[in-house]
Formats: structure tokens, sequence, C-alpha cells
């Protein structure tokens, strides 16, 4: 059933998710899966709870929440305009832009 879930998925994150399942369902341990897909042990954990807790719905719901924007509505437009208007070699000199014009802390994350 899963394997045919899996067939059917274009979002590669979504088909990861599926893998970690039926690899777990094998006999791999959550690391051996972490380590071949790429990804966070803990995040195959996660994935796997999911679906332990609410079966394929649940492991494929994408429940992602967002912080409020740092910017203002005006503040998203000027920059978003500026982009437009200016290539950027590196996300650092748009990270600059947005601290020199709009007073945004530096955030190495």
């Amino acid at each position: 059933m899963l394997r045919a879930l899996h067939r059917t998925l274009r979002d590669k994150c979504l088909a990861y998710r599926v893998n970690v399942v039926i690899l777990l369902g094998t006999g791999w341990s959550a690391a051996q899966v972490a380590q071949v897909l790429l990804v966070d042990e803990t995040t195959v954990r996660n994935w796997f709870q999911r679906y332990q807790q609410g079966g394929e719905e649940e492991l494929l719901a994408m429940n992602y929440r967002g912080k409020e924007p740092s910017l203002s509505t005006e503040q998203q437009d000027e920059l978003a305009k500026h982009l437009d208007e200016t290539i950027s070699l590196d996300s650092n000199a748009i990270r600059r832009q947005g601290i020199t014009n709009y007073e945004l802390r530096r955030n190495n994350s």
C-alpha cells in the first residue's frame, strides 16, 4: 500500500516521508534511514511518529507555520521592487540590503 502511494507522489519531500516508513518497516534503523536519505535522524523519527499517529494522511500533511514577517507590507513591496531591479549574486547581498535599509538584526541561521 505504501509502495503504491510512493509511486504516485511527485513531491520529493513527501516521497522521502513514505520511504522512511517503508524502510523502518523493513528493519532499518532510524540512523541508517537518515544516512541514506540525507535527512536528520530526528526528522526520520518525527515522520514515523506522524505515520503511527495518523496514518498516510498525517504523514503527508504539510503543517508548516512561519513566523510573522520582520518587514511591513510596504517594506516587503519595496524590497521586492529592489530585487526585481537588481541582480544579486548571492544571498548575502540581499541580507545586507535588509540589514542596511530596514534595520534588521543579523541572523546567521
